[in-house]
């Protein structure tokens, strides 16, 4: 089910990049200063970020308010190809997998398989950006700040507070911060030819980054878009990010300064846009080409302006809305499934109508007769992960009974006729009365640790006239939905 869960997560995470990049595309045209926002467009992908992971995580079920679709667990292997383009169509599969259904078995797999692929190639191109800085830097020379000359003393003193070191090259490439948690300022010759304000005003631009600490915000996105490789709003997103970086190291810069100063900056930036080449790591503040006219005319506005907070709560309310929509409204494929299929040695017999799950999300963390190293003893029936207060439902139509004792604790019974009884142990509270008559799926109680328990969970136990019995003869889908260590510790004792 694990691939079928990350087809799911990377669906969801598509439609609401969608969904968000629309949105603040038409925030953006109505209110122009989110450019400058890079908390905006951090927060949106840090969003799809989150959405995408909860999506994966094993109890990401809890978070959706949509039922569950119950799907077969032979969708997890993969149906013979020739049967996918088989002239006529195909009844069922023995499995229990429909013709229709039969694609998904071979598109999660699938996609699971491109997607490690994905990611591991944009590492790796990601890596060899970083070997040409590094090839870049090789070919620096440290230079003495204190003794450059273009250095006010605040910036000296900030230069040493951060540890920032500041190299020179004789390469074509713009002024630009590099590293994360080491930073280092590199400056090329040719700046030499700027004026000395113009000078000052581009080193300042570059302290600014550092205060800021734009370089790991910037490193941050880019572990998202590593991540989130597939989706083009994370993409465009980082765009934006990138651009907003920069117009906010303008405006902090500017602030203040009278006009004439801000043509010398203005004309230090389209310098440095006629002489630098492309490189694909650091803070460089020749930035985006293609907006040079709009930041050149920000330059100009001497008028300090903020993001009203309507637009800032409004941004707000639709990033909170879109990722929580996005998880909640989910339809939840992984834990209400089938019977896997077994070799005849490991079979377990079922009834002809399993019983339905006594929880939501199942995951079964200790099988019938399994002996625990806590007790030393078998466990009398299946213990279930589950959170206090977890609803726990009827596994059939029956006759409820309320009991509490030191072992046990809150406990139901259910005699469902037949002399077949049901209990569920441990309860936190209790949500029907002695001799209640209930229906499967009627909610009767709550999980918690009363009694003789190491902590929350459900213990569910079946008899038949009396003699207790395995309830995976009566639930279907254990196999699929236990921990790797419950299966082990069964299979280091039974063999199967």
């Amino acid at each position: 089910m694990t691939a079928l869960k990350l087809l799911q997560a990377t669906l969801a995470c598509l439609f609401a990049g969608v969904l968000l990049q629309g949105m603040l595309s038409l925030a953006q045209r109505r209110w122009p200063l989110l450019a400058a926002q890079r908390g905006v467009w951090l927060g949106a992908q840090l969003v799809l970020a989150g959405v995408f992971v909860l999506s994966c995580l094993p109890d990401s079920r809890q978070a959706s308010v949509v039922p569950a679709i119950r799907v077969p667990a032979a969708l997890a292997q993969p149906v013979p190809v020739a049967q996918l383009f088989a002239a006529e169509p195909a009844a069922p599969s023995p499995a229990g997998v429909p013709a229709a259904a039969a694609w998904l078995s071979w598109l999660a797999p699938g996609w699971l398989t491109v997607y490690v692929l994905g990611v591991a190639g944009v590492a790796w191109r990601r890596w060899r950006g970083r070997a040409s800085v590094q090839a870049l830097l090789a070919l620096a020379r440290p230079l003495d700040a204190a003794a450059h000359g273009d250095f006010a003393p605040a910036q000296l003193q900030q230069l040493r507070a951060q540890r920032i070191g500041v190299l020179e090259v004789d390469a074509p490439v713009s002024p630009m911060l590099l590293g994360v948690w080491r930073l280092r300022l590199l400056l090329p010759a040719h700046l030499a030819a700027c004026t000395p304000e113009q000078r000052q005003l581009v080193i300042e631009h570059e302290l600014t980054h550092a205060r800021r600490r734009d370089p790991l915000i910037g490193w941050l996105a880019a572990q998202v878009q590593v991540l989130l490789w597939f989706n083009p709003a994370v993409r465009w997103m980082g765009g934006r990010l990138g651009w907003a970086q920069e117009l906010g190291c303008d405006r902090q810069v500017l602030a203040g300064r009278p006009q004439c100063q801000r043509q010398q900056y203005a004309a230090a930036l389209v310098r440095q846009l006629g002489l630098q080449q492309s490189w694909p790591a650091g803070l460089a503040f020749g930035g985006q080409r293609g907006g040079m006219a709009e930041r050149i005319v920000r330059m100009r506005d001497t008028q300090a302006r903020s993001l009203g907070w309507p637009a800032r709560l409004a941004v707000a309310v639709v990033l909170c809305g879109v990722g929580a929509a996005s998880v909640g409204l989910q339809p939840a494929l992984a834990w209400t499934v089938a019977a896997p299929a077994a070799s005849p040695a490991a079979a377990v017999p079922v009834r002809a109508e399993a019983w339905r799950n006594p929880l939501a999300s199942m995951r079964v963390t200790g099988f019938f007769g399994v002996v625990r190293p806590i007790t030393q003893r078998g466990l009398r029936g299946l213990d279930l992960a589950a959170k206090r207060g977890t609803p726990v439902f009827a596994v059939d139509d029956g006759i409820a009974t309320v009991t509490q004792d030191d072992w046990l604790g809150k406990a139901v019974r259910i005699d469902h006729g037949g002399g077949l009884v049901s209990l569920y142990a441990h309860l936190d509270s209790v949500a029907l009365a002695d001799g209640a008559v209930v229906k499967a799926g009627e909610q009767i109680g709550a999980a918690g640790d009363t009694g003789r328990a190491t902590g929350p969970h459900l213990h569910f136990q079946v008899r038949q006239d009396g003699r207790l019995q395995d309830p995976q003869k009566h639930l279907a889908g254990l196999d699929a939905n236990a921990s790797a260590r419950a299966l082990r510790m069964r299979k280091e004792q039974f063999g199967r």
